[in-house]
């Protein structure tokens, strides 16, 4: 291998990825606090999509970039799921386990709705032209900012049942908390609602800055 291809492939973003790897799963076996570990989680993630815009070429290499590093994560989170009966259990590493877990599955979903939201705006700017993009791009970066200001708001409300799944998500639910019996986790088609919303209200304002604009 030339050092001209080390060099391409560093650039590519490789490097962005395995320390955001590497990151959550020290972050998920050292750290309890679960805002904290999801928060470095959800930064680690945003500094490799930045990463992946500031070195890439192009919005669809830097997308390509996203989803392969969405299903790294997700190996992680399925060999880990296979690791879990056959560990002691008064092993100390089954909680720590269980985070790393978590954040893994966590950070792909993060890293494959930002890839969406990269592919959207680099569609859109393929269909209207270079300033229509930019303006979207505006338009997405100001929907999923509010939206995500907003859940973090509804993530901290006291929990007002335990022994039902309680409701997380604004205005669709896409996190349920378990009872005592568990049973617990992403609502998927919540999850979706909320990313199609965002990408409608941008495609909205879009169209609405484009007219005004005119």
């Amino acid at each position: 291998m030339t050092t001209a291809t080390v060099r391409e492939r560093f650039n590519g973003g490789w490097l962005a990825t395995f320390v955001c790897c590497v990151g959550v799963v020290v972050t998920g076996l050292s750290l309890e606090n679960s805002v904290y570990r999801l928060s470095i989680a959800s930064a680690l993630c945003v500094g490799l999509l930045c990463y992946a815009l500031a070195v890439c070429s192009s919005r669809m290499k830097a997308a390509t970039l996203l989803v392969f590093s969405s299903v790294l994560f997700v190996l992680v989170f399925v060999g880990l799921a296979k690791d879990f009966g056959h560990l002691p259990l008064f092993s100390p590493w089954p909680h720590r386990i269980y985070r790393v877990w978590w954040l893994s599955e966590c950070a792909a979903i993060i890293l494959a709705l930002v890839a969406v939201g990269v592919l959207a705006i680099e569609a859109v700017g393929y269909i209207g032209g270079d300033t229509t993009r930019r303006r979207f791009q505006w338009c997405v970066t100001a929907a999923a900012s509010i939206l995500v200001i907003v859940n973090i708001t509804n993530l901290f409300r006291p929990i007002s049942c335990y022994d039902c799944f309680f409701p997380y998500g604004v205005p669709f639910t896409f996190f349920a908390e378990g009872g005592y019996g568990g049973g617990g986790g992403f609502v998927w088609h919540g999850l979706a609602g909320d990313a199609a919303l965002i990408l409608a209200i941008a495609a909205l304002c879009a169209l609405l800055w484009n007219r005004i604009a005119r």
